[in-house]
């Protein structure tokens, strides 16, 4: 018995469409995911981010390697780590010695130190595998599919952790082209060789050599510039040592009066040509500086010892100046002469002067030398009186008294 459509109700029609549309939509819902959903990373700048919870991968020495050869096969993760996630992969099942590479055959192995960034932890192991079958020559041969376990740990508010479930991660496969011969200048064929962890650490740690040199070397540098200037400055003191010893005016009078005083006390036993020719150098070196002419000055000898025609004097420290003068009484006349020549007030100082050398000089080097003791006694004395005298002159602070005085007397000149 059949029905027809047009014999049922408008009603039933309906119920059934509706009925209809929700089986339909019913059964377009997906299953659910299994794998595990991305974790989320707050950043300042956008909120919660979706990030990967680990992520890994292989590389490979070589695309291609023929039977025996070694090879190296490397295994990079990445994993997540926050302070409110952290990804806790199961590593016991990742070393050399534990890890199944069949039908590959694993030589050796190693594992780099971990690097860390601000949200990531990057592992890394190393494998050295070879194919020793003969049967695979010719073929694709894949790396045995890897199974990463890991669980994600959580950090809740009051410093509450939670521990997830056990999660797997299927690691992308890589096939290995197994030859029974290659070509000797083949290095690589499908894959480029990069820098592995320790590789970074290897330029890391040559950086760090290269730049302790670098700075070794620039303090060598540093110190053989020290060490040329000190030399420069020693040849500089050797250069000016002359004029780091030269002996002020009134020190060289004061000598002066030292030695005629010496020559006096020794004189007492009787005149020598030797005392005669001291008196001779010391008057000398005063009768230059009655005219203001500047007695010569040089370093002494080692010994101490004068030269003939020069006084020595020997400062504090034991280094000696030997100091002479070229003045003679035949000068003196010649200055006395000309009126401009020596102010009024110091011509008797220099008569008394000129009179002196004159005496010393014929003694010195008359034909036949005759030690008059009376006529050197008093020019002696002469020559002791006009030292002092000058020597008073230059006592301070009468030399920068007199300076202001001359600078005060200049404009006075001028206008």
């Amino acid at each position: 018995m059949t029905l027809s459509c047009r014999r049922l109700p408008a009603s039933i029609v309906i119920f059934l469409l509706l009925g209809l549309a929700l089986a339909g939509s019913a059964g377009a819902q997906t299953t659910p995911q299994l794998s595990p959903p991305p974790s989320q990373v707050a950043t300042p700048e956008s909120g919660p981010v979706e990030a990967d919870p680990i992520r890994c991968w292989w590389r490979s020495s070589t695309g291609a390697v023929r039977t025996g050869e070694t090879f190296s096969l490397v295994l990079t993760c990445a994993v997540l780590e926050t302070e409110a996630v952290q990804i806790v992969p199961d590593e016991t099942r990742l070393g050399s010695s534990v890890i199944a590479m069949a039908p590959f055959e694993i030589v050796g192995g190693s594992h780099p130190a971990d690097l860390r960034t601000a949200n990531r932890r990057f592992f890394q192991y190393e494998y050295t595998l070879r194919m020793i079958n003969p049967d695979y020559i010719g073929k694709d041969v894949r790396i045995p599919d890897l199974a990463i376990h890991f669980r994600v740990n959580s950090r809740l508010e009051g410093n509450a952790s939670v521990q997830g479930r056990d999660l797997v991660y299927m690691l992308p496969s890589l096939a290995i082209r197994i030859l029974s011969m290659v070509v000797a200048e083949a290095t690589d064929i499908r894959d480029a060789t990069g820098e592995r962890f320790d590789g970074i650490e290897s330029l890391a740690f040559r950086a760090s050599m290269l730049r302790i040199v670098a700075v070794t070397l620039f303090v060598v540098g540093g110190l053989l510039a020290l060490l040329s200037l000190v030399r420069l400055a020693g040849r500089t003191r050797l250069t000016t040592s002359t004029a780091a010893h030269e002996l002020s005016l009134g020190t060289v009078i004061g000598t002066a009066v030292n030695e005629l005083s010496a020559v006096q006390h020794e004189s007492e036993q009787g005149w020598t040509d030797a005392l005669a020719s001291r008196a001779l150098a010391a008057s000398r070196i005063v009768a230059g500086a009655a005219i203001n002419q500047t007695p010569s000055q040089r370093i002494a000898a080692r010994n101490g010892v004068s030269a003939e025609g020069q006084i020595t004097r020997t400062s504090r420290r034991g280094k000696s100046t030997s100091v002479w003068s070229t003045v003679t009484a035949e000068e003196l006349t010649h200055r006395l002469m000309r009126d401009s020549a020596i102010p009024v007030e110091r011509r008797p100082l220099v008569e008394e002067l000129q009179t002196a050398l004159t005496t010393f000089t014929t003694t010195q080097y008359a034909r036949e030398a005759t030690l008059d003791r009376s006529a050197l006694d008093a020019a002696l004395s002469r020559v002791t009186d006009a030292a002092r005298s000058l020597a008073s002159e230059h006592t301070w602070p009468k030399p920068y008294l007199r300076r202001w005085r001359d600078r005060g007397a200049e404009p006075e000149r001028r206008t």
